[in-house]
């Protein structure tokens, strides 16, 4: 059984849309700085005296995020007030899904102004429109194009910087998403949760599960708040190499908190069956069961044949493979386990291995129609012998004989040859007996009987 591949899809780039955009840090106008605030707030230019006006420069100032960066910061970090205002708007619709409108304001800034920090601010808006119709590829082109250009604060550098490694791990390439999550460590002198917790994502992607394990505890060393989908690629890095007693710690603490997880719960089950904890697994499939968390045909055929392997390996099998008998019969009447070979074959099987013969013949004989070789009616014919229904045995297993294409060939000769003679049909158990005689499986009890019917 696999872990689920839906806890992966990218989960951490899923907020890439709401936030990856700065708005204009201040604008020039008529000697006076505006913060983008006052912009939104449509206060620029409003009369205020010298000593008010430093107090309000002071506190729209922006926090610098990253005051150990080793990226010099550019001087030139301001735009017009008119400019500003076009901006603001065009990244405000943007942020807000308004295509139309950013594209309006933001493409003539990002062709034509000659100030290079309002055209690159341009074009992550930009990017984010492309990124948001579907055209990574292009969203990509021009957030790169956006930081290449030098020309951003370094908010919205590094701010950038992360988008673009997220955009890189939407495209699915998971190297220079590293590359530029390496970047960002490197140049911002910062350390971020989100920024590690992407780097253990894009790790894993390329299969590289140690590393993405020490980048998801790294991340967690780093958050009050881990996210679950943190958890999530852990938990699938450790049991991608085995280790599956690490990945149920986890996956059981994930489960304490979000019990009625169906996709969380399935990934668990299949951490226990992995590490051969198939009591742990049963208990959660049947708490599953109980509360209508099964919803697949694969869900109950692979409860069925666990139950099916527990009764094989026990004293008293019976119990165990009732218990499998229950989950398909509970499977066909709700609709989910559609009825077909492979339903009705391990139906079958179900009951031969808790010794109910008669019932293992009828579901065997619904598998048979659809049955590709000859098995089921082997399997049949040996069950109906089993109940002295010998003219039935004789014909399941003649046509099992006649279909082949499976491995008990001398064993169907063999059950074949003590039908024919239950019924006093002496000349044909001895041919089916000569035929069993050729498989190295069967020849003892063949040439056995073979001998005691007078036949050397």
């Amino acid at each position: 059984m696999k872990l689920e591949s839906r806890w992966l899809v990218c989960g951490m780039c899923s907020a890439l849309a709401l936030a990856f955009v700065p708005m204009v840090a201040s604008a020039q106008m008529g000697g006076q700085q505006c913060s983008d605030i006052q912009m939104l707030q449509h206060k620029c230019g409003e009369q205020q005296t010298k000593k008010a006006d430093k107090k309000a420069d002071k506190k729209a100032e922006p926090e610098n995020k990253y005051p150990n960066a080793t990226r010099k910061q550019p001087s030139n970090t301001g735009v017009s007030a008119k400019e500003g205002k076009t901006l603001n708007e065009g990244l405000q619709a943007a942020n807000s899904g308004d295509s139309a409108t950013a594209l309006k304001d933001l493409q003539p800034i990002a062709d034509s102004s000659s100030n290079a920090y309002a055209k690159s601010l341009a074009m992550l808006g930009l990017a984010q429109v492309k990124y948001r119709g579907g055209d990574t590829k292009g969203a990509i082109a021009l957030q790169k194009q956006a930081l290449d250009a030098n020309a951003l604060d370094n908010n919205s550098y590094f701010q950038g910087l992360e988008t673009l490694a997220q955009m890189y791990i939407a495209d699915e390439d998971y190297s220079n998403a590293l590359a530029t999550l390496d970047a960002w460590s490197k140049e911002s002198g910062a350390q971020s949760a989100d920024i590690d917790a992407l780097k253990g994502n894009a790790y894993y992607r390329l299969q590289k599960y140690p590393e993405a394990v020490a980048a998801i505890q790294k991340a967690k060393s780093l958050s009050d708040k881990p996210q679950p989908s943190w958890d999530q690629i852990e938990m699938a890095s450790y049991f991608a190499m085995d280790k599956y007693d690490d990945a149920a710690k986890l996956a059981e603490a994930a489960l304490a908190k979000d019990p009625n997880n169906s996709t969380l719960l399935q990934n668990v089950i299949a951490i226990y069956i992995n590490a051969h904890q198939n009591q742990k697994a049963l208990a959660l499939l049947e708490r599953a069961r109980a509360n209508g968390q099964i919803k697949d045909e694969a869900g109950y055929m692979n409860m069925a044949k666990m139950y099916d392997n527990l009764g094989q390996s026990s004293d008293n099998p019976k119990t165990n493979a009732m218990k499998a008998v229950g989950v398909l019969k509970e499977g066909m009447s709700k609709g989910i386990v559609q009825p077909g070979f492979d339903s009705y074959k391990l139906l079958g099987d179900s009951y031969a291995i808790a010794g109910d013969y008669k019932n293992a013949v009828d579901a065997y004989g619904k598998a048979s129609p659809d049955a590709k070789t000859g098995e089921v009616d082997f399997l049949r014919g040996q069950m109906l012998e089993n109940l002295d229904r010998h003219k039935e045995a004789k014909d399941a297993l003649t046509q099992a004989i006649a279909k082949g294409g499976f491995k008990r060939m001398g064993a169907a000769y063999l059950t074949l040859g003590n039908a024919e003679l239950a019924l006093k049909q002496k000349s044909a158990a001895i041919a089916a007996y000569k035929q069993a005689e050729q498989d190295p499986e069967t020849r003892a009890d063949a040439r056995r009987t073979l001998k005691q019917l007078g036949h050397k």
